[in-house]
């Protein structure tokens, strides 16, 4: 069965609707799907539908629901990734397994040592990273990628939630035994991934200064994009 991101309006709409440019060429070119086709629909808001394909030509689709609109229970912990923006084919991976791994905001940041400055088109990028992933791991919940922001703007963000650092200092404290140590129910976490080169002196002291906890992800050096795949999976292993 396949998957399609559609818009809130057109999931909760009656009767056959036409799909966006976007969905309908997505379904007949990369899909290629075919008349009576089932469906997964879902707008990434925690709405799901199942329909079946209606009305097929070379540019546009027409969908029949078959079913109606399912609310999707949200993941009892938001996860939060405070992510310092790595090299584009790394950052385009790494967003596509947060969204996968169900991680409900990205936050990108500037920090001293970043190499690669974000611009609009790379937040938009983004944003259809995550997108596609949405299709292929079946989730209710689109993540939320937000603007790049410096690491000053940051440090007045993790305080909002408790919230982790994978830190090279730190020998013994996992991402595990960190989560059981914090006061329960968590409805809402944060982990920062530093970049390539890491955290500079000054910033990690200032997360210190924070009350960031930081926690160990082994004793290999890992890559920005495995560190935050691996302390993703971690946390939720530990919240399970």
């Amino acid at each position: 069965m396949h998957t399609l991101l559609l818009p809130t309006e057109i999931l909760l709409s009656e009767g056959e609707q036409p799909l966006p440019d976007a969905q309908a060429h997505h379904l007949v070119t990369v899909l290629r799907a075919r008349l009576g086709d089932k469906l997964d629909l879902t707008d990434g808001k925690g709405h799901r539908r199942t329909a079946v394909v209606s009305q097929l030509a070379k540019r546009s689709a027409v969908v029949s629901f078959t079913s109606e609109v399912e609310t999707v229970p949200p993941p009892p912990v938001e996860l939060t990734l405070f992510q310092c923006i790595a090299k584009p084919a790394r950052m385009d991976w790494l967003v596509e397994k947060a969204q996968e791994l169900g991680v409900k905001r990205l936050v990108p940041i500037v920090s001293e040592y970043v190499q690669i400055k974000p611009k609009d088109s790379s937040i938009e990028r983004w944003v259809r990273i995550a997108e596609a992933a949405i299709t292929q791991c079946n989730s209710g919940y689109l993540m939320e990628i937000e603007s790049a922001c410096s690491w000053k703007e940051a440090l007045s963000l993790f305080s909002q939630q408790p919230t982790l650092l994978a830190d090279l200092r730190e020998k013994s404290r996992t991402c595990t035994a960190a989560v059981h140590e914090l006061s329960q129910p968590i409805t809402k976490l944060g982990v920062i991934i530093g970049p390539e080169g890491d955290l500079s002196p000054t910033e990690l002291e200032q997360t210190t200064m924070a009350g960031v906890i930081p926690v160990t992800l082994g004793s290999n050096i890992l890559r920005v994009e495995t560190a935050a795949l691996y302390a993703i999976s971690a946390i939720s292993e530990a919240l399970s």
